[in-house]
Formats: structure tokens, C-alpha cells, sequence
């Protein structure tokens, strides 16, 4: 077992990584479970909730809070959400909101919750065709990633979530690249080992991101949107897994990067084989409705600043810088999906 702390507005957020975890050990008996159905973890008296984004809406948040209230949980309670990210995402953003903030434990069921979703205090639920539209900013107490749900995940799955771990790389942190890339083959056979200092330290590398910039005024938070902009619009169009969309878009924006005299083409070279190598997709066909709808949800984006949108930009293996990007430009990048006539 590895652990470590991030400090934050509301104090401290442990991680804790290792195999055979025991949840309530961490949480004491003054605790509400919501557990993903698709998760295999069964808690008594848990509300058990269907996994995939379609948990992430205001129908099934109002589920929450009435389960909350017919338990009599307070501020002192700990809400508990076992699941992959989207239900931690609602969990998140209900704890933050129930009786304006209660006690929080995340207990990720996914390789990608593990280390993404799980880590930075962000919650939300979607409106409409909009990801991510309506949420709150609000730090667990504890993350539990216990291993052992990793050996539950369909490969592809398990494969999708080191699109976020070499997003990390390619921005943050050379020599985590370069370890990814001496390891992956590793990786994809699950070795024990490597998968927890994986994990550890992608979760550092995030949280360390958190500390620096916990609210997103600063810009450093932004490089965790990497490849998230033509990401999220390709993950709603195509029905990707998660990790699959934000791959294509890392490949598409980082060319643009290129394209734009910031990236060297002989480090998208590296990007787009290390992707291959976890078996990942670095291309995507869009007919011409699709690259239509692709433009207006970009339009849509958070990150979007009148006629700009805030996109970090990879310039060297580790390295990255955030640039303001013309709203048409954007919509140009989306052409390259568009299919060959």
C-alpha cells in the first residue's frame, strides 16, 4: 500500500493506493454508500446507481439527495461513492451541495477514475447534450483505489484509462513518459507492480496540479484539458470510451501544435506511438454532420472565452504552455476528422 497527501481549501485529501483495501476502516460507521451496479462492490443499505455518463443527471441527483435525507445523514456523514468517474462525479457534486458540503469518500472502481476522475474536487452533471455543464468545485476527504476492482475491467476498458497517464507525460512530467514507455508493454498485462506506481504516480502528478491551481483561476489547471476539447465533442459524437476520445484528441490537437510551429513533429511522432502502444486510437472518421455538431459543441466548451478557447499546448516531451486559440481555428483543427470524400 502507497499513500500520500494533497492539501487543499477544506485541508487535506489522502491517497491511498494498494490491493484488499477495507473502506470503512477509512470512513468510521457514520456513513451513506452509493455504489455503481456495474462496480461488483455491494455495501448495506446502499443506494445502487447505473454506471456511464447517463447517472450524471438531475434526475438521478435528486435520487441522491432524497436517499441522503431518508437517512439522516448531516454534514458530519460521509457520503461514499463507489464507482467509475461518472458516478463519482455526482457523488462529488452532491456532497458539495447537500446541506452545503458534507464528508466525502471516493472509492474509484476504474483504472481511469483511479487516476483521473477520482483526483481534484471536481463534480458535475450534464445538461442536455452539454458535459460537465452544471458543477461545483469541492475536495474529498479520502480516495480508497484498491486494486483489486482493476482486475474486474474488460480490456478495453482498463486500456482507455493510460490515455489520461500519457496525457500526464507529454505536459508534466519526461521522465514519466519515458517510464511509461520502457513499462508499457507491462502495463498491459496488468503487472501488479508497475500498475500500483502507475497509478501513485499519476495521482501525485494530478493532485500536485490541484494544489497549484484548486479553482482553475490561475491557467495551470488547464493542462489538464489537453486533448479535451476535440475529446469531449468526439466522445458524444461516436459513443468512444472516455480515454479512446481524449487519445484522438491529444493526437488531432497536438498536430495542430505542430501545424502552429509550437510542437516538434518528432515528439508527435512519440505521442501518437505511445498511444498505439496501450493500443489506443489516434484517428476518428466524421461524416459531415457529425464535423457540423463537433463545431457547435466546441461553441459549447467551458474553456471557451468569447471568440477564444483557453487550450494547452504541448511544446517538448514535459512541457506545455497555455494559449488562447481562436474559436475559428479550433473548428479548423475538427476538419481533420472530417471523412475522405
Amino acid at each position: 500500500m502507497r499513500e500520500f497527501s494533497y492539501r487543499h481549501s477544506r485541508g487535506a485529501t489522502k491517497f491511498v493506493v494498494g490491493r484488499g483495501l477495507d473502506v470503512r476502516s477509512f470512513v468510521g460507521g457514520r456513513a451513506v454508500y452509493l455504489v455503481d451496479a456495474n462496480s461488483g462492490a455491494a455495501f448495506e443499505d446502499a443506494l445502487v446507481l447505473g454506471g456511464g455518463e447517463e447517472v450524471k443527471s438531475l434526475e438521478v441527483l435528486t435520487k441522491v439527495y432524497e436517499h441522503l435525507m431518508s437517512r439522516g445523514a448531516d454534514r458530519s456523514t460521509y457520503l461514499v461513492a463507489v464507482g467509475g468517474g461518472a458516478l463519482l462525479d455526482l457523488a462529488t457534486f452532491a456532497a458539495g451541495t447537500y446541506m452545503r458540503g458534507m464528508r466525502l469518500a471516493l472509492v474509484p472502481t476504474t483504472l481511469l477514475a483511479m487516476i483521473d476522475a477520482a483526483i481534484g474536487g471536481k463534480g458535475a452533471v450534464d445538461w442536455g447534450r452539454v458535459k460537465n455543464l452544471v458543477g461545483v468545485f469541492y475536495q474529498p476527504d479520502v480516495i480508497i483505489a484498491d486494486l483489486r476492482f482493476v482486475d474486474r475491467l474488460p480490456d478495453r476498458v482498463y486500456a482507455s484509462a493510460f490515455a489520461e497517464a500519457v496525457k500526464y507525460g507529454v505536459t508534466l512530467d519526461g521522465d514519466f513518459f519515458a517510464w511509461l514507455k520502457a513499462n508499457a508493454a507491462g502495463l498491459r498485462r496488468r503487472d501488479g507492480a508497475l500498475l500500483e506506481e502507475a497509478v501513485y504516480r499519476c495521482a501525485k502528478i494530478k493532485a500536485s496540479v490541484v494544489e497549484e491551481d484548486e479553482f482553475e483561476t490561475k491557467g495551470v489547471r488547464q493542462v489538464l484539458n489537453f486533448g479535451h476539447t476535440v475529446g469531449h465533442a468526439v466522445e458524444r459524437l461516436l459513443g468512444l470510451l472516455h480515454g479512446e476520445a481524449v487519445s484522438v484528441g491529444m493526437a488531432v490537437e497536438g498536430a495542430a501544435a505542430v501545424e502552429a510551429g509550437l510542437f516538434k513533429e518528432a515528439h508527435l511522432d512519440e505521442l501518437l506511438g505511445l498511444l498505439t502502444a496501450f493500443g489506443l486510437p489516434t484517428k476518428v472518421c466524421l461524416g459531415p454532420d457529425d464535423v457540423q455538431e463537433a463545431k457547435r459543441l466546441v461553441e459549447r466548451d467551458k474553456k471557451r472565452r468569447g471568440d477564444r478557447l483557453l487550450m494547452p499546448v504541448p511544446t517538448d516531451i514535459g512541457r506545455w504552455v497555455l494559449e488562447e486559440v481562436p474559436l475559428e481555428s479550433v473548428k479548423k483543427v475538427i476538419e481533420r476528422l472530417r471523412c475522405p470524400a
